[in-house]
C-alpha cells in the first residue's frame, strides 16, 4: 500500500519510531518555570477531553487553562460573577498562546498551575503550566492576556485597583 501523504505511513502500519519517540517522550519543566506560590488545581481528564486513542486533545487544553483561571479567580475572591456584580466589568481573552510538551491520557489526574504575570493598565497576563499528578511532566503551558472591558459597551477600561490588589498573591 502507498504511505498516506500526511501522516507518512501506510494504512495499519507502525509509526515510525521517530514520530513515536516525539509523542510519548517526557518533559520536565526546570524548577525556575513555576514561581512556588502559584495556584493549583487539580483537574481530571474527562472521557469529552480525549481523542479515539485516549490521548488528550489539543482543544482541550483550552478548557483546563479556563477551569484554572476560574478556579484562581475564585481563590483570589474575584469569581467571575462578582467581577460583574461589583465592578461592571469581564476580562476578556486578547491573547491565548500554548504549547504542548507531552501526552496526557484519559482518566490522567492533572496539576493545572496558574499565576499573574505582568499587570497592565487595561490588561492582565495568567501564565499556566499543566503538570502530571506528581508535579514532573509538563503537559503543556501557555499564557492568557485578559483585557477588562466594562460589560455594557465592552469596551477596555482600566483593571480595577481591587482586582490588582486581590490578585497580588498570585502574582510573579
Amino acid at each position: 500500500m502507498e504511505p498516506d501523504p500526511v501522516l507518512g505511513k501506510a494504512p495499519g502500519a507502525a509509526w515510525p519510531a521517530v514520530i513515536f519517540r516525539a509523542m510519548t517522550s517526557s518533559t520536565t519543566a526546570p524548577a525556575s518555570a513555576v514561581p512556588a506560590h502559584a495556584f493549583e488545581f487539580a483537574e481530571r481528564v474527562r472521557w469529552e477531553d480525549v481523542d479515539l486513542v485516549a490521548i488528550v486533545r489539543y482543544s482541550a487544553y483550552t478548557r483546563l487553562l479556563d477551569v484554572v483561571e476560574a478556579e484562581l479567580f475564585r481563590a483570589a475572591g474575584l469569581a467571575h460573577p462578582a467581577m460583574l456584580d461589583r465592578h461592571g466589568i469581564w476580562l476578556v481573552r486578547r491573547v491565548l498562546h500554548l504549547e504542548y510538551h507531552a501526552p496526557a491520557h484519559f482518566d490522567d489526574l492533572l496539576r493545572l498551575r496558574a499565576w499573574i504575570g505582568r499587570v497592565g493598565r487595561t490588561s492582565l497576563t495568567l501564565h499556566v503550566a499543566v503538570f502530571d499528578d506528581a508535579g514532573e511532566r509538563l503537559h503543556a503551558a501557555g499564557h492568557l492576556v485578559l483585557v477588562a472591558v466594562e460589560a455594557a459597551g465592552m469596551t477596555a477600561v482600566e483593571v480595577p485597583a481591587e482586582v490588582t490588589r486581590a490578585l497580588a498573591p498570585f502574582q510573579g
